[in-house]
């Protein structure tokens, strides 16, 4: 991993804890529940008896509007439909009109293969059942309105509305042609429907407002639906890439988090275990000459050591936790906790002397434990640096910002391994991620100093005042 500020290469943070995945931090998309109706069944029905492809659904579609059809068109015969008081339609114009009827509905077994050609077959075998059916009988079957529909559903609304067009066109031209005689060509036992020439305006004008509805409907529903079906795949592909967005931005932030743990338990490790060092060594040149104080300065060790251990299994724990009731357990602390930090310093053997210039600040909860982790490292690079030379530590606060400064006098001699690690890279991310701005380096003084620079909070009086 490359630091931005610096150039330098930072190694990864590393820890023993169970990866992280999305539905650690994500709750899981709640799966769409399946769609009822007759379409599902009626597929499902199908694929039990081997039925799967669309050919074959198709194929049994055709055949059962076909029976459907000739059912209803027996209904109409057994009522008297096609006979009137005053005419005798001969049976072979009956007969015709169902063998035409049924015809019209096989070409929907290509529907959905060849959806412009199912409906110009339709359209022809619709014209020649107009114009054999008796006359006054205008027969829509079911075929016409399927094969429309299969347009509309499968091809662009633009060239729907000139495919739909076209059959209507070749259904009027073919019925009044059939009208006018020319149907007995192929059903020589059909009588012509002659026609008054008035009659053929009346006949066109009825056939025109009976197509334009049976046809431009069915069409128009279909490009519905059609359109209905892209929106819904359009809201699925969203809600997905939504997910995976959120889950994308998750990931990172779970990774920035953990990071910034890393950086925790850097500076726990080095604050306290520096103390550690420090305090062994006293009680090492003690132990002969004050057992008493190596003695006092043990139990310091051993008080430090548990703190120690308690504030690295809080932080391992958070890194391990990857639920939703993930919580840390040690509270956040802040520039309150200072004045403990200095103690422990000195406890250490380090000579600190505190500086307060102004007013108590109010920090925002992320200003102002980066303040503490910053006087927390600073003493830590003291003690490791110039151990037994003093530190100051001085807060002073102007009306919209803070400054913390952590000085400490250089040794005479400063060694190659001595040069600022990681702690400073964290030190400076920390306050640019508060909006605050840290230096670090020698003075003229001849003292190594840390200064960090924070925004304050206005409260809302203060902003009215302004």
């Amino acid at each position: 991993m490359r630091d931005e500020r610096t150039g330098g290469e930072v190694p990864e943070p590393t820890w023993h804890a169970r990866p992280v995945t999305t539905s650690d931090a994500l709750p899981a998309a709640p799966t769409a529940a399946p769609r009822g109706g007759v379409g599902p069944r009626v597929r499902n029905g199908l694929a039990r008896v081997g039925i799967r492809s669309e050919l074959g659904r198709d194929t049994v579609l055709a055949v059962v509007w076909a029976v459907v059809t000739l059912g209803l068109l027996g209904v109409l015969v057994a009522y008297g439909e096609f006979y009137g008081a005053t005419r005798v339609v001969p049976p072979e114009q009956i007969v015709a009109t169902c063998v035409l009827a049924v015809a019209q509905c096989l070409p929907l077994a290509l529907r959905r293969r060849a959806p412009v050609a199912t409906l110009l077959a339709v359209a022809v075998l619709q014209a020649l059942i107009l114009a054999v059916a008796p006359r006054g009988v205008a027969l829509w079957t079911a075929a016409p309105i399927v094969a429309a529909y299969t347009v509309g559903l499968l091809l662009p609304a633009r060239r729907t509305v000139g495919i739909v067009l076209g059959a209507l066109v070749l259904t009027i031209v073919g019925a009044l042609a059939g009208t006018a005689g020319s149907a007995r060509a192929f059903f020589p036992g059909v009588p012509a429907n002659q026609l008054a020439p008035g009659g053929v305006v009346v006949e066109a004008l009825t056939l025109v407002a009976s197509g334009v509805v049976i046809l431009g409907a069915s069409a128009a529903v279909g490009s519905w639906v059609a359109l209905r079906r892209a929106h819904d795949r359009d809201v699925r592909a969203r809600s997905a890439e939504a997910l995976e967005h959120q889950a994308t931005r998750t990931r990172a932030a779970v990774a920035a988090e953990r990071t910034r743990m890393a950086r925790e338990l850097h500076d726990v490790a080095a604050h306290h275990l520096t103390g550690l060092v420090v305090q062994a060594g006293a009680a090492e040149r003690l132990v002969d000459v004050d057992p008493e104080r190596a003695k006092e300065s043990l139990r310091s060790v051993r008080a430090q050591g548990r703190e120690t251990l308690d504030a690295l299994r809080s932080i391992v724990g958070i890194l391990r936790e990857t639920g939703e009731g993930a919580t840390g357990t040690v509270p956040v602390p802040g520039l309150a906790d200072v004045p403990g930090l200095l103690d422990a310093a000195r406890a250490s053997g380090t000579e600190v002397e505190r500086r307060d210039e102004g007013a108590a600040a109010t920090l925002a909860p992320l200003a102002d434990v980066t303040a503490y982790r910053t006087v927390q490292e600073a003493l830590a690079n003291a003690r490791r640096h110039a151990p037994g030379l003093p530190v100051t530590v001085t807060t002073s606060t102007t009306p919209d910002r803070l400054r913390v400064e952590v000085e400490h006098v250089l040794p005479p001699a400063r060694d190659a391994s001595h040069e600022p690690g990681y702690g400073l890279v964290g030190m400076r991310e920390r306050a640019a991620l508060v909006g605050g701005r840290l230096e670090a380096g020698p003075t003229a003084a001849g003292t190594w100093r840390v200064q960090l620079d924070l925004p304050l909070e206005r409260t809302e009086a203060e902003g009215a005042d302004a």
